[in-house]
C-alpha cells in the first residue's frame, strides 16, 4: 500500500516494513509517508498513531 499525506490526515497510515514487538505483543513502527509513530495491538489488523496526539 502506497500512502499519501491525504491518507495520513485521514488516519490511514502506511506502516514501514521494519517493526518492533514488545513483551506484551504490541507492534511499533513508523509511517512511511509522514514519519509518525504507529502501534498495533496483537488482535487488531490496523495501525494506530501513538504518542502525544495519538
Amino acid at each position: 500500500m502506497n500512502g499519501t499525506l491525504a491518507d495520513c490526515r485521514n488516519e490511514r497510515h502506511s506502516a514501514a516494513r521494519k517493526f518492533v514487538v514488545d513483551a506484551s505483543g504490541v507492534q511499533t513502527c513508523r509511517c512511511r509517508v509522514c514519519g509518525c509513530d504507529l502501534r498495533r495491538m496483537p488482535a487488531m489488523r490496523r495501525w494506530f498513531r501513538s504518542g502525544m496526539m495519538g
